[in-house]
């Protein structure tokens, strides 16, 4: 949640890390923080979910496309330079399509249920993310 209070029209986050390592749990963290109101679910077959909070929330889950040339062909420019926040849940498919302002968010789950999350390109104060 913390995450989420500090974001900005624009900004994209690339989602990296196993099955159940998390990726969808932050999301919906980053969702309360924007006033989003709807329940937030995976994407994985409706590809993207857009949300109405402070700002559009644009939901994308590329798990099941076979690589950047898909992505583009959603037309998702308009979400990646728009006036809302973008998440990409699997984006190590389509990072060479994503602004080089873009936060990677790796989540690592270890055996004993724990989560190691690293941050990096974020553009924002560190004292958010302690």
């Amino acid at each position: 949640m913390k995450i989420g209070s500090c974001l900005k029209k624009g900004d994209v986050l690339a989602m990296q890390g196993t099955l159940a390592a998390g990726k969808t749990t932050i999301t919906k963290g980053i969702a309360q923080a924007l006033g989003v109101k709807d329940t937030i679910t995976s994407p994985t077959f409706c590809l993207i979910s857009e949300y109405e909070g402070s700002m559009p929330l644009y939901h994308m889950d590329v798990y099941r496309l076979d690589g950047s040339e898909d992505f583009i062909n959603l037309g998702v420019e308009d979400m990646l330079y728009g006036d809302g926040v973008c998440i990409i849940e699997w984006s190590e498919k389509v990072m060479s399509e994503l602004p080089a302002r873009t936060i990677t968010i790796l989540l690592e789950a270890g055996d004993d249920g724990t989560r190691t999350i690293t941050i990096q390109n974020w553009p924002y104060s560190e004292e958010v993310l302690n």
